[in-house]
């Protein structure tokens, strides 16, 4: 576990989406994930559930029904990355050691688990008291330079405020030839999407294109005017010069489009001096993790963008998904130019038997059969992948990065 950019969103970063009205288990590509033990409508202490041993609790409930599988994956990445013998091994950001139980006994007993938070230190090793776990930041490890064969790390990349720094230090303590490791079996937030797009001059929006609750009662028409994206997109992204001016324009007119309460932090971002960054981005993700709150809001947008589309306003939108974002981002900051190879990059499958069809994929579960992505766990595991079947099937993947320290020197 470590530090959020924007830490007052970490109580919605490791949990899973709140279910559609309609369909137990499903609901809108969005991220109201966070775990039922919070407020949603307050903002939290960074301080203390960053650090409280309750949220390690409900990451075990969270990951308990995937644990066969997702540990499948896990072993099959690291006997076909790791290096051979593995030497030392570190894992970063360790929380209460949920990796550490995926692990095979020959790399357990090779790891050194650091962790910066002291209350999950002590709950780590309450747990795992036959473990090494020492409490360290991710950037300041206390190893030599080279003396690492490997870094593992689970749910860790995706919530570094300073990725560059920490990616500068792996470099430090690996040795040449030693790999980076980093398995994300949850959602990751889009709270490093927002800035960088609100920077661009784009505007989050939630994807209200794939709301199952809403499609239905679309005409087809409408259906094929909605924007191209995928179920497992977190957000759509539209310019801000193309929304915030229409929406103006109606609310000058008092239309009900842009008058009604449903369009929450949308609601007031054409009054000069109304858009707070901080405010938008946890009213979003409130918004977001409220099943009721969230379809009203997509049925507001929904009304906008046709609207727009007939007043020859149409806007310009684009689906985004943060695993996909996360996974470029790694692959730049541990490219070339900073002494590594990405020899992995993207999510790995795997699946058993079931009745009907269940699919965890990107944090979201879903009840209707839908392709299932990624690379087949068999062929990390160096077998012919099975055939899988259209139905009586429960698939999970996991979102896969290795990295490999160049073994030229003089890079960095």
């Amino acid at each position: 576990m470590t530090e959020s950019p924007w830490p007052h969103l970490a109580p919605f970063l490791r949990g899973e989406v709140a279910t559609s009205p309609r369909v137990a288990g499903e609901g809108p590509s969005s991220f109201g994930r966070a775990p039922a033990r919070y407020n949603t409508s307050m903002t939290p202490d960074p301080g203390t559930k960053w650090h409280d041993p309750a949220l390690l609790d409900h990451l075990v409930r969270v990951r308990r029904p995937w644990d066969a599988l997702v540990r499948r994956v896990v072993r099959a990445v690291l006997k076909r990355y790791l290096p051979d013998p593995s030497g030392a091994l570190v894992e970063i950001g360790a929380g209460g050691g949920q990796l550490r139980e995926w692990l095979p006994d020959d790399v357990a007993a090779a790891v050194t688990h650091t962790e910066p938070s002291e209350p999950f230190v002590r709950a780590f090793r309450d747990r795992h008291p036959s473990a090494t776990v020492v409490a360290a930041d991710a950037a300041k490890l206390p190893f030599d330079a080279g003396s690492v064969s490997g870094v593992l790390a689970l749910c860790v990349l995706d919530t570094l405020s300073d990725l560059a720094s920490v990616r500068t230090e792996l470099a430090r303590v690996l040795r040449p030839g030693g790999v980076v490791v980093h398995v994300l079996d949850l959602s990751t937030s889009p709270d490093a999407l927002f800035p960088e797009l609100i920077a661009a001059g784009e505007l989050p929006l939630t994807n209200f294109a794939r709301d199952p609750a809403l499609l239905d009662v679309l005409t087809p028409a409408q259906r094929a005017a909605l924007p191209e994206a995928d179920d497992f997109d977190e957000v759509l992204a539209v310019r801000w010069g193309e929304f915030v001016p229409f929406v103006g324009m109606l609310a000058r007119s008092n239309h009900p489009l842009a008058t009604t309460a449903d369009l929450g932090p949308f609601a007031k971002l054409h009054e000069p001096g109304a858009f707070d960054p901080d405010r938008f981005a946890l009213e979003f993700m409130a918004a977001s993790a409220d099943a009721a709150r969230l379809q009203n809001l997509n049925r507001a947008m929904i009304g906008l963008f046709l609207a727009a589309r007939q007043f020859g306003k149409p806007w310009t939108v684009r689906a985004l998904s943060t695993r996909t974002h996360l996974r470029a981002k790694l692959a730049t900051a541990f490219g070339s130019d900073h002494g590594f190879a990405v020899e992995f990059a993207g999510p790995v499958r795997a699946w058993e038997v079931a009745d009907g069809f269940t699919l965890r994929h990107a944090g979201r579960t879903v009840s209707r059969p839908l392709p299932v992505p990624g690379t087949p766990v068999e062929e990390l595991e160096g077998v012919p992948p099975a055939a899988l079947p259209a139905d009586g099937v429960r698939a999970t993947t996991v979102e896969v990065f290795v990295a490999r320290r160049a073994t030229v020197s003089g890079q960095t």
